[in-house]
């Protein structure tokens, strides 16, 4: 039971007490594989070792024919007639006299059993137990309170207003305890995975047990199908795969064969729509499916449910998502090659044919816009900056998103600058002639974005305000994730941390009902990268599991940023998750192989494919091929960590270190000037970097900028040595800066600089 002590004890709770007259009855809920079956068994197993007897049943799904089927069958009662015959006669199986009569033979039986002592009662997939069987277990507890009997009652997780969720609900309320199987946690995994293999998983095993999101049934299985055949070697304590692949490469015919099963419990609609959505992506709209099957969303909601009801796809926001990573994965495994590329192709024929029904002529702007974003979403940007731009030749209505300013955002993304800009102003004087308000609010957005692609993050963060300002009045939240994603990054970029984070945590477009995807994940994406700098790695990988679920289906996301990719790249090997650092890879390539006619996309994947491969000339191509001299100096900076971790390529790795530095100095990124060098210092190289400015001998105005950086992550609570590892400088400097901002602010403590930036802040804002 590992993973199970507060459940455990409380079953132990029931057995001790399976003699008192109350708090008899605990219940059982979790998804299938949850150990809902093992927890009963040993339960079983505790009680026979005590003396008590047990009666155990459990519910099928063909069993619902015969009422009260669980009870009978556990007390080895035959359903069979022993009545007067004329209760019988035209009764249907669940006519009131018979079921009344059951009923009484089934607590007569109890009684007659407890008679002898007491008695545990187990009851297990509760969600399939017919009517009769509910109604008994609402009523029995509480009729035989005062005999020696226990009841240990376990079903699926119940949905809410169903019959079984419903008698949870009132047995609980009753006094009922009321355990739910949660998935469990790392510590637990490990256990069980040691358990199995005779040996600690190593990172490549850890890793792929994690896709079981904690499920013991489809752990057991993965790690029981390996070991069975040879794929896992055990040296040093630690187990392996055998063959030195991703981990995840291959999975068990074991696993599979447990998936199967579980989808056998569906019908056979059911199962197909699933192998469909599974090539789609793990993640899904109800839309695009019924789009890409040619059917009607109300045509797919009853095998939808059906599959939400059985917990195999679970609903995250607007999408439609398979709980767990394994099942998806075994689901695509299980569709033959021919079925997913047919599959594919016609999601590109049904794609087709949505742009095809747009018109020639008339006002069809507004559409063509819908189809521009939804090709970009889906990877296809060349084909969304031709509708884009077809769009801007047609006449536009308020009401929807303006074309002009959809076509500038995309050529922003693909670092168009000069044509973005005219665009923009293009849209401007629109937005104006045609006085909509949100048209023109949505203009200081772009010029933010502008700015900040430009290298200009203080103009950046100016235009980012204006823009937040404006959408405010007009309640439009994606404007305003918008802007404040520009705030996020020109602070992180500028070393403002506090300030990056404070405008993270306002961005609530993220987790709002009816945010596209598309636009999700950029913001996610924004928030990962600030994440990642306050927590590290780990922390920002917390937050990005959606994102990396959604690129097969969501790859646009990637062109928000030229190295959007290899910075998930980065941060998935940090955490050693070599599986998710590969889809991501396979997602960027597929975005250049579908728009040939972009250099950007190409430039990105060999960025990001370099990476993860410690691919030199990979890297090199990125760092000739970025426009963006951002992205550039990102692609230097990996080409330099990579040079410098190999023997005798010291001078080169200093070269692409001073590029990158030159790079991000040229747009104003403080902090990823900073780290670099930082990165320059452990190679022996010191780089100047001072900035003479006048400045007065005291007050606010007094701090240098490295100052002011100090003061603020001091002000939010972090020690020196925390505040030295944000800025790439030692624990020493930072003390030094910090004993400067004491003397020139006239204070002695934290606590009065705290106060002090709380009230600086404040007047800032005010102005």
């Amino acid at each position: 039971m590992r993973g199970r002590r507060d459940e455990w004890a409380a079953v132990l709770a029931l057995l001790d007490g399976v003699r008192s007259t109350t708090g008899n009855v605990v219940l059982v809920e979790g998804e299938p594989g949850a150990g809902r079956s093992l927890l009963l068994a040993e339960a079983a197993s505790a009680a026979s070792a005590r003396g008590t007897p047990v009666a155990s049943g459990r519910a099928d799904e063909l069993g619902r024919l015969t009422p009260l089927g669980p009870l009978l069958s556990a007390l080895d009662e035959s359903p069979a007639p022993t009545a007067p015959a004329p209760m019988f006669r035209n009764a249907s199986p669940d006519a009131p006299g018979l079921l009344l009569w059951l009923a009484e033979q089934v607590r007569a039986s109890l009684e007659r059993r407890l008679a002898s002592g007491p008695l545990l009662v187990t009851l297990d997939d509760l969600q399939w137990a017919d009517p009769a069987t509910v109604m008994a277990l609402r009523t029995m507890p509480s009729r035989l309170a005062s005999y020696p009997v226990a009841w240990l009652l376990a079903c699926r997780d119940a949905p809410a207003g169903g019959d079984v969720g419903r008698l949870f609900d009132l047995l609980e309320e009753e006094g009922a305890t009321r355990i739910v199987l949660r998935p469990l946690d790392e510590d637990a995994v490990a256990e069980i995975s040691a358990d199995i293999l005779g040996a600690v998983p190593g990172e490549d095993l850890a890793a792929l047990t994690a896709q079981a999101g904690g499920n013991p049934l489809l752990l057991s299985e993965l790690l029981t199908g390996l070991r069975e055949e040879g794929a896992v070697l055990v040296e040093d304590g630690v187990a392996r795969p055998a063959v030195p692949t991703p981990a995840g490469a291959v999975l068990p015919p074991r696993l599979h064969a447990a998936v199967r099963r579980r989808l056998d419990e569906l019908g056979t609609r059911t199962r197909y729509l699933l192998e469909a959505v599974a090539v789609l992506g793990r993640s899904v709209t109800p839309a695009y499916v019924a789009e890409t099957l040619g059917e009607t969303p109300a045509a797919l909601l009853p095998p939808l449910e059906e599959a939400l009801a059985a917990g195999v796809l679970v609903a995250t926001g607007d999408e439609l998502t398979f709980r767990h990573e394994l099942v998806w994965r075994s689901v695509v495994d299980g569709v033959p090659s021919p079925v997913r590329r047919a599959l594919r192709e016609q999601v590109e024929r049904s794609a087709g044919t949505r742009r095809a029904l747009v018109p020639r002529g008339g006002d069809g702007a507004g559409r063509l816009v819908d189809l521009a974003l939804l090709a970009w979403d889906e990877g296809g940007l060349s084909r969304g900056l031709d509708l884009a731009r077809e769009a801007v030749e047609r006449p536009a209505r308020g009401g929807h998103r303006q074309p002009r300013a959809v076509l500038a955002s995309m050529l922003i993304d693909l670092w168009l600058l000069d044509e973005a800009e005219l665009v923009t102003e293009s849209a401007a004087e629109e937005a104006d002639a045609e006085r909509e308000p949100a048209w023109a609010a949505e203009i200081p957005v772009l010029r933010a974005r502008l700015a900040l692609t430009a290298g200009r993050p203080g103009s950046a963060i100016e235009h980012a305000e204006t823009g937040l300002a404006a959408a405010g009045p007009l309640d439009a939240p994606l404007l305003a994730s918008s802007a404040l994603s520009v705030l996020g990054t020109a602070s992180l970029r500028s070393g403002d941390l506090p300030g990056a984070v404070r405008y993270m945590e306002r961005d609530l477009a993220r987790s709002a009902p009816g945010t596209p995807p598309c636009a999700r994940l950029r913001s996610e994406l924004a928030a990962g990268r600030i994440s990642e700098a306050r927590d590290g790695a780990a922390g920002g990988m917390s937050s990005l599991g959606g994102v990396y679920d959604a690129l097969p289906r969501h790859a646009g996301a990637l062109a928000g940023e030229p190295t959007g990719a290899a910075w998930l790249v980065r941060v998935a090997m940090a955490v050693d998750d070599r599986r998710r650092a590969g889809a991501v890879i396979d997602a960027a390539e597929d975005v250049a192989r579908r728009n040939p006619g972009l250099p950007g996309p190409s430039v990105s994947a060999d960025h990001a494919r370099g990476l993860r491969e410690g691919d030199a000339e990979a890297l090199g191509r990125a760092v000739a091929g970025y426009t963006d001299p951002w992205a550039r100096g990102s692609a230097a900076e990996d080409l330099g960590v990579l040079l410098r971790a190999g023997d005798g390529r010291r001078d080169l790795a200093v070269e692409s270190l001073k590029t990158a530095l030159a790079c991000y100095g040229a747009v104003e990124a403080t902090r990823d000037a900073a780290r670099v060098r930082g990165r320059l210092r452990l190679l022996g190289e010191r780089c100047r970097h001072w900035v003479r400015t006048d400045h007065p001998v005291s007050g606010w105005a007094s701090l240098t900028g490295t100052e002011q950086a100090v003061c603020d992550l001091v002000s939010q609570g972090l020690t020196n040595r925390h505040a030295a590892e944000q800025m790439f400088i030692s624990e020493h400097t930072v003390a030094f800066h910090l004993r400067q901002v004491f003397r020139k602010l006239g204070i002695h403590s934290r606590v009065e600089l705290a106060r002090l930036a709380a009230q600086e802040s404040g007047h800032r804002r005010s102005l």
